[in-house]
């Protein structure tokens, strides 16, 4: 039976009054949750938490990271020469402190061959010009190139053996056909510029370890002996050589003679001729190589008007060899010395030269008159090292009326041993 109304004005009961405090409890519970779920920061698109900050450390190792994957290595970078050493004709002569004249002349600068299209930094290029039109009695054939630190080089003759810098980049040699104009006056017949590519190599690419290179000996004055080194399993068929002066040889052996003809060369003149090689293969395509051959012309077949004497080369105490040298000008003749070129015979066939003035290398003792004297000259043991096989000077001049006087001898010369290749040596030129 439901509960009556309780009449107004008659006390609660206990039980009534407890329930009616349970229920406004609740009320405010649910109040107050209800206020919580409002003011409640939402977590912001599905991300954890992030975890409270901590001071920063330094760590003295250096942070360790996975490596990437592997990729193929960019070739190394070429540097571009510096301004400086990209000199220009008229820069190379004020480095050399000479005073450039630019001559007219019929003599042509064809081009400029080298044994390979590019050098390894640090090793050494052949470089050899060919000369065309009509040739200038007199001329003086050089090479000059810009150097940092000390202005340019010169090296004279038609071919040049360049030794390419540590640093890779591109550099620019130039050949020149002069014409000493007295003092410092040099006159220019013709010049042209070739740029050497020099590139960073690996072991695998120096020169020692090219498939195909080419071996030069000189037997006698214009006879020389070429012989193919070849590396790889390939088998070689046949070896198609020309050698410079219009004739060609196929041989099925990798070594071949030949003479050039000297009576084509003017006097005392260096000529370089190109030698190349082409090696056919049994599988593949073929191998090529390049080589240069330097010869020098008959002297004139009259003796030259002055006496020469010069003792047999010995060592000095200190380190190197001396050579005394006597020259005597007849009675009526005037002879003025200018300058004196000292050609470097290595084993393999190749020539250098250097040219100075000429008492930088003559001492005198005793002048002896008319341009005659008596005095030695010197080989320092850095410049007859085991690869040099025999020095040869030539002493230039002129007489009363102009006429070019040349004497030559040989201050150095070394036997062959039984490893070292044997040739047949042609006597000094007097």
């Amino acid at each position: 039976m439901p509960n009556a109304p309780v009449p107004p004005g008659t006390p609660e009961r206990p039980a009534a009054r407890a329930r009616a405090r349970v229920a406004v409890g609740l009320a405010a519970t649910a109040l107050l949750l209800a206020l919580v779920v409002a003011v409640w920061p939402r977590p912001v698109s599905e991300e954890p938490p992030r975890p409270p900050a901590v001071p920063e450390r330094r760590l003295s190792a250096p942070e360790v990271r996975a490596p990437a994957p592997s990729a193929p290595s960019p070739p190394p970078p070429v540097h571009s020469v510096p301004a400086s050493l990209a000199a220009s004709g008229e820069a190379l002569s004020a480095a050399l402190n000479e005073e450039r004249v630019s001559l007219t002349s019929s003599v042509v600068i064809e081009g400029i061959d080298m044994d390979r299209s590019w050098v390894c930094a640090g090793e050494s290029i052949h470089l050899s010009a060919r000369l065309g039109g009509e040739p200038e009695p007199g001329a003086v054939y050089r090479w000059v190139w810009p150097v940092a630190g000390s202005g340019a080089e010169l090296h004279p003759g038609p071919a040049l053996q360049w030794q390419a810098p540590e640093t890779a980049g591109r550099y620019r040699v130039r050949f020149q056909v002069c014409r000493d104009l007295g003092g410092r006056r040099v006159g220019v017949l013709a010049e042209r510029e070739v740029e050497l590519d020099v590139r960073r190599c690996g072991e695998q690419q120096a020169q020692r370890n090219e498939p195909l290179r080419i071996m030069v000996s000189q037997r006698g004055q214009g006879s020389f002996s070429f012989e193919a080194l070849h590396q790889g399993s390939a088998r070689i068929t046949a070896y198609a050589w020309d050698f410079g002066d219009g004739t060609t040889s196929t041989t099925s052996e990798p070594h071949v003679e030949h003479t050039y003809p000297l009576e084509a060369i003017g006097p005392q003149e260096i000529k370089s001729f190109t030698v190349r090689l082409q090696a056919r293969l049994d599988r593949g395509g073929p191998l090529e190589a390049t080589a240069f051959a330097l010869t020098r012309g008959q002297p004139p077949s009259e003796p030259p008007p002055v006496e020469l004497r010069v003792s047999r080369w010995r060592p000095l105490p200190e380190g190197g060899w001396r050579s005394d040298v006597v020259v005597r000008v007849p009675e009526g003749k005037a002879v003025t010395w200018e300058r004196l070129e000292r050609i470097s015979l290595h084993w393999d066939g190749q020539a250098d030269t250097s040219m100075r003035p000429w008492r930088e290398v003559l001492q005198v003792e005793e002048e002896l008159g008319n341009g005659g004297f008596r005095g030695y000259v010197t080989v320092r043991a850095s410049e007859a090292l085991p690869g040099i096989k025999q020095l040869l000077d030539q002493l230039y001049g002129h007489d009363a009326v102009g006429q070019e006087v040349v004497v030559s001898w040989s201050p150095f010369k070394r036997e062959p041993s039984p490893e070292e290749p044997r040739t047949v040596e042609p006597p000094p030129r007097k």
